[in-house]
């Protein structure tokens, strides 16, 4: 995977942990299996965005590169960005994101005020 493209919103560090291999679409759901792939085996270093990263490459509602739902998923990534005290911008590797997203949000059971706002949330929740 081309270095340039290795971004990542934050929230997408704890929809990666829960992902059950469903999603929006066929596509969607290859994509995300392969970029997991890829970040489990390589273990990137990855520059945080609040733009589409390389999940919402394979998103049916990513429009010519942005997303049509971008207000509300913005809103999740700040306070993603806030419990991990990361900022846009951050690179970090993998492993460590995973990690941290973790011990700082899940374990903390703050993910349902981190992603109340987001569709696919009562998978997380099991």
């Amino acid at each position: 995977m081309n270095n340039n493209r290795l971004v990542l919103r934050p929230h997408h560090s704890l929809c990666i942990q829960f992902f059950i291999g469903k999603g929006y679409s066929k596509e969607f759901v290859r994509g995300m299996t392969e970029t997991i792939r890829m970040l489990e085996n390589e273990d990137p270093v990855l520059t945080l965005t609040a733009e589409c990263d390389i999940i919402c490459a394979f998103c049916p509602n990513n429009s010519n590169g942005r997303c049509v739902s971008e207000d509300k998923v913005c809103e999740i990534d700040n306070r993603c960005l806030e419990e991990l005290n990361l900022k846009v911008g951050d690179k970090i590797g993998w492993q460590e994101l995973k990690s941290t997203a973790k011990s700082k949000i899940i374990d903390r059971h703050q993910l349902r005020n981190v992603c109340r706002s987001c569709q696919w949330s009562d998978i997380c929740q099991k």
